[in-house]
């Protein structure tokens, strides 16, 4: 089996196998690889945490008159390996990173012949990706762990087909028994502000023997702030089991899983309501069993889950001069989010007012759509939308905006209240988390206006 994981330095830097040069063209593996997270470890290496193995190598091309360019090459690979348990990536010298490559896997090949028993070539076509004078690494991700076993790398240049047969490039091999190998992906959707558990759990026969009576259970821990809705499963012969309060079991009996063969689980999990805003996090493990081989994965998901509250108020001062504010706290413990809000205004007949800052936010005459200009006579009745995007609400915090307006003349015998009201208070990226609300609204402030203005709702700050 490939050897765990474990730090390798690259100083002094050694190959475990170096074979070449043919017709210019160099075949190596490296004694040390990079993980995709960054780490530097022994090649071929597996991480347990992952249940994935790494196995890397390298082309070098001269740029010799004479040495023509790769076209094709193909690696040795255990015969059960599935297409969508294996990831291949190339790092082009300079590039400094990898880049997911397509790849084709066959027992045989026009130009490489058949495949060593037991084993099928994995097949990476450059495509013009790159030239010669070029040192070209390969990082195969599979899951699972396998034996190690040695066989020869195959190349195509133009015409020629070169074979690296040094006797000593590692591959995987199949192991010779059964053996299993379970992958999980999860994801969490949000429609209609509603939120769905996705999980898909492929359990894969990486071995060379049929295994029976391959037993499943995945675990998901729900937290008690989250009531969960109808789940659905397939295959529909596994049971939910949802008896212990915080967890949802999914567990059954898959069959007969042959060499190479997989079988696919999947399910969702609606939940139906959030007690309370939060960040909350969705672990589990799925696990398949039989006998004499074991494979797990587990996956985390986190919801956001976001509400504030709204406080509209209203300040005068010198005499004519009206500050409407507009005010979204976070409800503790909401995360920080982003919202939008529609905010209406009313001028009555006979006021004539001169508006001095929007915050920033858009203000349009109702129904007309025209932007309201600063500093500039308007004359009621006049409806006023103003509208605010992208505000960030910050979690433990408030953001505020304003709208404020200066009284020019009154021309009504009597009482006029100008309304200003806030009626809708929506999250900018609606599928990015749960809102729970903006508390009730409209949230309306009035002022009179007669020969002084008064506040109805005076602000407490």
């Amino acid at each position: 089996m490939a050897d765990t994981a474990r730090p390798c330095s690259l100083i002094p830097y050694t190959v475990g196998c170096c074979c070449g040069p043919q017709n210019g063209i160099s075949a190596i593996q490296p004694d040390c690889q990079e993980l995709p997270n960054g780490e530097v470890v022994n090649n071929p290496a597996y991480v347990e945490d992952l249940n994935s193995s790494f196995w890397s190598y390298k082309f070098l091309t001269d740029c010799a008159g004479t040495t023509r360019a790769i076209s094709n090459f193909v690696i040795p690979i255990c015969q059960s390996i599935h297409s969508s348990n294996i990831i291949v990536e190339e790092k082009l010298d300079g590039t400094g990173s990898f880049t997911q490559v397509p790849f084709t896997l066959s027992t045989t090949d026009p130009n490489f012949g058949a495949a060593p028993s037991g084993f099928q070539w994995l097949k990476v076509e450059v495509s013009g990706r790159y030239d010669k004078g070029i040192s070209v690494e390969y990082r195969l991700t599979l899951v699972g762990n396998y034996p190690e076993a040695i066989q020869p790398i195959k190349v195509k240049a133009a015409t020629s087909v070169i074979t690296f047969n040094c006797d000593c490039f590692l591959v995987p091999e199949c192991n010779p028994e059964g053996k299993l190998a379970v992958n999980k992906e999860s994801s969490v959707t949000i429609v209609n502000n509603k939120a769905t558990l996705n999980y898909s759990v492929r359990v894969s026969n990486i071995g060379n023997a049929a295994l029976n009576n391959v037993q499943f259970l995945d675990t998901i821990f729900i937290p008690s702030q989250l009531t969960i809705g109808t789940i659905t499963v397939n295959p529909n012969t596994l049971v939910v089991d949802r008896s212990t309060v915080g967890q949802v079991k999914i567990s059954g009996n898959l069959g007969t899983i042959n060499p190479g063969a997989f079988v696919d689980v999947t399910y969702t999990i609606p939940i139906n309501n959030f007690s309370q805003p939060g960040i909350y996090t969705i672990n589990n493990t799925a696990l398949a069993t039989a006998l004499n081989t074991s494979s797990s994965d587990s996956t985390e998901l986190t919801i956001n889950v976001a509400e504030v509250s709204t406080i509209k108020c209203c300040i005068v001062s010198d005499r004519n001069h009206v500050d409407f504010r507009i005010l979204l706290l976070a409800v503790p413990p909401s995360p920080s989010v982003l919202v939008d809000f529609k905010d209406g205004l009313f001028i009555p007949a006979g006021i004539t007012v001169q508006f001095t800052d929007f915050s920033g936010c858009n203000a349009s005459f109702v129904p007309s759509g025209n932007p309201v200009p600063l500093d500039t006579n308007i004359t009621g009745p006049a409806n006023i939308l103003v509208t605010c995007t992208e505000l960030n609400v910050p979690s433990d915090g408030a953001v505020a905006r304003h709208v404020r307006m200066r009284i020019i003349s009154d021309s009504v015998v009597g009482t006029s209240t100008i309304s200003n009201s806030i009626t809708d208070v929506t999250p900018t990226n609606p599928g990015a988390q749960i809102f729970l609300g903006a508390g009730t609204l409209p949230a309306t402030a009035e002022v009179q206006v007669n020969l002084s203005l008064d506040c109805l709702n005076p602000c407490p700050f």
